[in-house]
């Protein structure tokens, strides 16, 4: 399982109001290595707030698309199975969705072992700190963008300790975009 973060210069992941405006888009390379990384995964984790941001726009994204772009990834968002990991969400609407409320370390590690592919946990600090304290992240890949917030929300929280990273790879994107490629040193 994997970690996929956007996330700024100073390591924030929305700005100090809960922004997201400062993501650029529209670089041919950025959309290549999200489309590239949505065909790569088999499941994908998101935590409460981050799945009501995405079911805000994704579900219906196919009937009412932005850009051509946002029809064919919508298509492929929609066909993917989806968890949330909530202890009060109650309903899911997105197709594909399933909630897990308890026992997170053994739903996600089963779902690691029957899936071909690999689960990728998209946005949430909350939600990376979880999988962080559980040791169920095998990698952390962060999409650092050129711009500093000066403040937001950073992408861990609550990871009591120190856990060592080795850097595995890095990827240069168009308009200076960055992909860090990290692997957890195992004990």
């Amino acid at each position: 399982m994997f970690v996929s973060l956007i996330v700024s210069l100073d390591g924030y992941i929305e700005g100090p109001n809960h922004e997201l405006d400062w993501f650029l888009d529209g670089d041919p390379q950025f959309e290549q290595y999200c489309d590239e990384m949505l065909d790569s995964v088999g499941v994908a984790l998101y935590g409460r707030r981050s799945y009501e941001l995405m079911v805000r726009y994704w579900p219906d994204a196919e009937k009412n698309p932005r850009t051509e772009r946002d029809l064919a990834f919508a298509r492929k968002m929609n066909a993917l199975p989806k968890v949330v990991l909530s202890r009060t969400l109650e309903h899911a609407s997105w197709s594909n969705t399933r909630i897990v409320k308890d026992q997170v370390l053994e739903n996600i590690t089963a779902l690691k072992r029957e899936h071909g592919k690999p689960l990728v946990a998209w946005a949430g600090a909350g939600l990376v700190g979880t999988l962080t304290r559980l040791g169920l992240v095998d990698e952390y890949r962060l999409i650092v963008h050129p711009v500093l917030l000066g403040g937001g929300t950073p992408w861990f929280r609550d990871i009591p300790g120190t856990h060592k990273l080795n850097l595995v790879r890095t990827t240069q994107l168009g308009k200076g975009l960055t992909v860090l490629c990290y692997e957890p040193v195992r004990p």
